[in-house]
This record gives C-alpha cells, sequence and structure tokens, in this order.
C-alpha cells in the first residue's frame, strides 16, 4: 500500500514538471453577447401556440412582443417555449474540447473549464457559464478534431471509474494508457489542476490531465428541462433576459445560449415509476397464467424505452410492454391535466397480429383504436384528465387472431 501511494505521488510529481509553483488566477472576464431579438415559439397547456419576440422570463411569466403589443403569459399555461425555427445543430458543438457532467445529469460542452473557490465556469470562446463546483460531478477533456472528423474518444478512462469512487479522482494521461489517481480536487487553472494527496499540495500540468471526477451523489434532475447550445440541464426556477439566463439563481448562462425551455418536464410523472393499482392479465390460452414463471411474462413489465440502455428509479428511459388480453389501472396523481405516450405495435410485419388499445378515464373510454399489421411507429394518445381519479389501459385482442404486445413509450401524467 505505501509503495502505491509513493508510486502515484511520483507520477503526479512528473506530471507537473520542475518548478511549478502554487498558483491563484482571476477567472477571466467576457461580456455576455446580447440575445437581441429573439423569436421564440411558445405552446400552451390549451394546445394554442403563440409566436413573437421574447422579452423576458421570470419566475412567474413569460413576457413577448406579438403584433397586438407586449403580452405576459403565467407559466402555468406553458408547456414549451423554443427559439423559431429552431437553431441548427452546430456539430462542432460535440467536438468541443471540455464535456462537463453534473451529478444531476446536466451537460455542457465548451472550450475549457476552470474552477476556484465555489464558482466553476465553462468558457464558450468569448463568453463564459457559471455553475456552483458542487453541481458539477465529472469533467473530460479532449482534443479538438478537426472540422469534419469525429469527436476525440473520451470513454477509455471513464469506462473505469468506479461506480461509487472512494475518493475524488484525477484521471492522468500516461504511456501506453492512463491512470486514475485517488486524492482531493481543489482547484483548475488554465495552467494546472492542483490536488491534495496526503496531505501535501500538487499541482499537475494541464496537458497531462485527461479528466476529473468528484465524489458527489448522483441525483435525478428535476424540473423543467432547458436546453442551450452545446448543453442541456434540469432547473427549478428559470429567469431570462438579453444579456444572461439563470437557473435556480445560480448558473449563468448567456442568454444568447438558450434553444428551448421544456416546463412541462417539470410537471410530469411518468407512468413507469407508479405501480398499477389493479392488474388483469388473461393470455390467449388461459391456462398459460396458472403455469410457473408465465403470469409474470403476460403481466405488463417495464422496458428500456427505444435508444436507452439505462433507467432509473424515476421511471425514466422505460417503456411499459403490455400483452392482450391485458386491463391494468393506475390512480391519476393529484393535479393532473393531460395523459400523454405514444403507443407501439412491437411485433410488426407480424401477419395477422391486429391488437385493440384502449385508454379509459374512470370507466369512460377516451380514447381507442385498432393496430393492424401494417401499422408502422406509434399513434399519440393525449386525453384529458382533469376530472379523473382512475386511468385504464386495455390492451386487447382482436377477433381472429392472437394479437401481438404493444409498447407505451413516454407515458406519463403531465400536471
Amino acid at each position: 500500500m505505501q509503495a502505491a501511494i509513493i508510486f502515484r505521488r511520483w507520477h503526479l510529481f512528473a506530471a507537473c514538471g520542475a518548478g511549478v509553483a502554487l498558483w491563484g488566477w482571476g477567472l477571466p472576464l467576457a461580456a455576455a453577447a446580447r440575445a437581441a431579438d429573439m423569436t421564440v415559439r411558445v405552446e400552451a397547456t390549451d394546445g394554442s401556440v403563440a409566436e413573437g419576440l421574447l422579452e423576458a422570463i421570470d419566475k412567474l411569466q413569460v413576457t413577448l412582443e406579438l403584433a397586438a403589443g407586449r403580452q405576459a403569459l403565467p407559466l402555468a399555461t406553458i408547456r414549451r417555449i423554443g427559439r423559431h425555427p429552431p437553431p441548427v445543430a452546430d456539430p462542432l458543438d460535440a467536438a468541443l474540447p471540455v464535456e462537463v457532467i453534473g451529478a444531476d445529469g446536466a451537460r455542457i460542452t465548451g472550450d475549457d473549464f476552470l474552477w476556484e473557490g465555489d464558482t466553476a465556469v465553462i468558457v464558450r470562446g468569448a463568453e463564459r457559464i457559471e455553475l456552483p463546483i458542487d453541481r458539477v460531478k465529472t469533467v473530460a477533456w479532449g482534443a479538438r478534431p478537426v472540422e469534419g472528423a469525429a469527436p476525440a474518444e473520451r470513454g477509455a478512462w471513464l469506462a473505469a471509474v468506479p461506480a461509487e469512487p472512494a475518493a475524488d479522482l484525477v484521471a492522468v494521461s500516461r504511456e501506453g494508457g492512463f491512470e486514475l489517481v485517488e486524492c482531493a480536487i481543489t482547484g483548475v487553472s488554465p495552467e494546472v489542476v492542483t490536488v491534495v494527496l496526503d496531505g501535501e499540495r500538487i499541482p499537475v500540468k494541464r496537458g497531462k490531465v485527461l479528466g476529473l471526477v468528484w465524489v458527489r451523489p448522483v441525483t435525478a434532475g428535476s424540473g423543467s428541462r432547458v436546453t442551450i447550445s452545446g448543453g442541456s440541464l434540469t432547473a427549478s426556477t428559470v429567469e431570462w433576459t438579453a444579456e444572461k439566463l439563470v437557473l435556480d439563481g445560480t448558473v449563468r448562462i448567456p442568454g444568447s445560449l438558450i434553444e428551448s425551455i421544456d416546463y412541462a418536464a417539470g410537471r410530469t410523472v411518468s407512468l413507469a415509476a407508479l405501480p398499477p393499482a389493479t392488474v388483469l392479465a388473461e393470455p390467449f390460452f388461459g391456462a398459460l397464467a396458472s403455469v410457473d414463471g408465465l403470469a409474470t411474462f403476460f403481466a405488463p413489465r417495464l422496458v428500456p424505452a427505444p435508444g436507452s440502455k439505462a433507467a432509473d428509479e424515476a421511471g425514466v428511459n422505460r417503456s411499459l410492454l403490455m400483452r392482450p388480453r391485458t386491463r391494468a389501472v393506475w390512480l391519476v396523481p393529484a393535479d393532473s391535466r393531460r395523459f400523454r405516450a405514444a403507443v407501439v405495435r412491437v411485433a410488426v410485419g407480424q401477419a395477422g397480429g391486429a391488437v385493440r388499445v384502449a385508454v379509459l378515464a374512470d370507466d369512460r373510454a377516451v380514447w381507442e383504436q385498432r393496430l393492424a399489421a401494417a401499422a408502422v411507429g406509434g399513434l399519440p394518445i393525449d386525453v384529458d384528465v382533469t376530472a379523473a381519479r382512475r386511468l385504464t389501459l386495455v390492451v386487447d385482442f382482436v377477433p381472429g387472431n392472437m394479437g401481438c404486445p404493444v409498447r407505451f413509450d413516454g407515458a406519463v401524467f403531465e400536471k
């Protein structure tokens, strides 16, 4: 153990080079570009749409300049606000030299990452994004590729990071690979990353550092989903002026970088996170339900959402798979307004595999469709549950065939 500690200290000192002193520096100051004349499209909870110049966003309302004059829209009436037309994605954003990952899953790319005191800075050209250091979990550096080339590979050292590190980690490049060094990270300047190892303060040359990992509990992001150029975050409060975007009163972003705000994301409850109140499953051959192990197979179950590999306890990245004949009932969360989902016939192309899907609010049918073998893609479900206490999903056989499974993607109650 002692030999390993001595080796780690030697390797960090070697990364520093001779004559590196303790540092002090000031964060670069740059005036944020003003987001002048930003046209946005506002989608309301009642389905209406408004377009106009964005004047301001505060904790209570969004102010627009419309043809008829200035109008203030209460946040409670807004589902989503986005730039119009939507900005074209810049492929170089994915290839910026640094990616910062928050403990809540936020991701922001930039030209550089700096930290001193309580504030971390992500540099974007002449602009800067400021956020509390305790919201940062991982920083990954990579060389900016030439135009048209693929982004730099950061996967090797990130894949080696333990799920629950015992201490902060610095990924240091070495001949033939990398090394993860346990330490306490205390600062990041343009020249060095400063760490404390065995009580000794050590500055490590930035050119040798591949990335940083802080010991922080992973949390599920909650609140409105905010998309900016080169990143996305969640926030409980969103305030915007032409000069700056402020999230939760602590994260400061140039106002020109905003792309969209999904307020509905902070008002939704995933169906996958709610246990059904009752379930009745009757397979085509009813006796199968009594066979050990098969009852679970025919019951509704959660599966990874399309394109995702992971899921969390809140139901994010989960879809619900149901087989005919199944009737499942959920209690509608308080203050819910709408139930939204997309239902997909899983066995696409299976001859004769038609299936009937119905949605009931309390005992009243509010949506019903027959999904035939020719059905491709998902059918949207959007029903009013304002006055409902129960929501029922029914997947049933169509006369003449055994049907097929269906998947409910993005199933949420929206408040």
